[in-house]
């Protein structure tokens, strides 16, 4: 079984997926949460030549690629002793976004036929569909994107990163070859494509206008985002729903309560007083923004933070209803939701 984001990984018993997906409408998802991003019309395309020998039946959709294994299961009728035959199938949705969403559904047997003579159906659909995510991962642009978090998020040489992927993937089909040499290649294509300045000659030099830093915009503020505090690792959650007995208040932005110790860029603390988020644990997956009914959060770029460059900020803090979603939601329990006056 595949170890992929083993973390990361829901099993619902219902219908209803985030983002309003229904896929195929059946009883049981399995849902993966991959922290990179795939906005661009080029990178899904990229991702579609890149599965296309693989095997699979690849189809598109807007922001979604479909990916299908189908597979043919033979068996005996034990009464008629006649040969028997059963054409089923898997479907991979990958849903792109700030965030790549991956998900699969097994559907009830009965949906191909009265295949009755059929065992481990179940074990051997969510294998195939590992097989399809371990592929995707491995040998698309969102293998090259996950090995750059990683690097990013968790100190990792390429080569480290690299292996980590590789035994986060054991499932993967047709690997395509990956090491340190060919990762520096794909960042200089990447640096290759950026259009670059032009510079008129005889220009006399630009001279840069004075820049707000991040962290200091806007009223009631008085924590910077950027510092010297390099060298600080991603922390596990949960968060410490009793951390307002044990920290004290280090500052304000924009109007909301910063918890300490902060030595930015690479320890933020615990952010809010209602709607709390520790910073240093959010791996800024997202899923508290899409849960949340009334818009509470934004993101605030926070570049160099071991755990993510981005995080989820509670600007319209005094609007939360208190239902608990993103509480509920959130993949490192880094939110912890107090009720007024607690």
């Amino acid at each position: 079984m595949s170890a992929l984001l083993k973390d990361r990984v829901w099993v619902m018993l219902s219908e209803v997926a985030k983002r309003g997906v229904y896929p195929l409408h059946g009883s049981r998802l399995g849902i993966y949460r991959i922290p990179v991003d795939i906005t661009e019309h080029a990178d899904i395309n990229a991702i579609m030549n890149s599965l296309k020998s693989s095997g699979f039946k690849i189809d598109s959709y807007a922001d979604r690629i479909y990916v299908t294994d189908r597979w043919t299961e033979n068996g005996i009728d034990i009464i008629t002793q006649q040969g028997l035959e059963a054409n089923l199938d898997i479907t991979v949705e990958i849903i792109t976004g700030d965030v790549v969403d991956i998900i699969y559904q097994i559907k009830p047997l009965e949906t191909f036929g009265d295949h009755y003579w059929i065992k481990n159906y179940r074990q051997k659909t969510d294998t195939n569909a590992k097989i399809i995510i371990d592929t995707v991962i491995w040998n698309t642009k969102i293998g090259d994107k996950l090995i750059d978090h990683y690097q990013k998020s968790q100190k990792l040489s390429p080569d480290d990163a690299i292996k980590k992927l590789d035994e986060m993937t054991p499932l993967k089909k047709n690997p395509i070859s990956r090491n340190s040499s060919s990762i520096a290649q794909n960042q200089e294509t990447i640096d290759k494509a950026s259009p670059q300045p032009q510079v008129q000659a005889n220009a006399p030099p630009a001279t840069p206008s004075p820049q707000t830093p991040p962290a200091m915009k806007g009223g009631d503020t008085t924590i910077s985002l950027v510092g010297t505090g390099n060298s600080y690792s991603k922390i596990d959650g949960p968060i410490d729903p009793e951390f307002k007995t044990k920290r004290q208040v280090a500052g304000m932005y924009q109007g909301i309560k910063v918890w300490g110790p902060v030595d930015p860029p690479g320890q933020l603390g615990i952010w809010g007083t209602e709607v709390t988020v520790d910073f240093d644990i959010c791996i800024a997956d997202g899923a508290c923004i899409e849960a949340c009914p009334v818009n509470v959060f934004e993101w605030l770029d926070t570049p160099g933070h071991p755990a993510s460059e981005k995080k989820p900020f509670m600007m319209r803090e005094k609007d939360c209803i208190f239902c608990m979603a993103c509480e509920n939601v959130c993949p490192p329990q880094c939110v912890k939701i107090f009720q007024k006056n607690q």
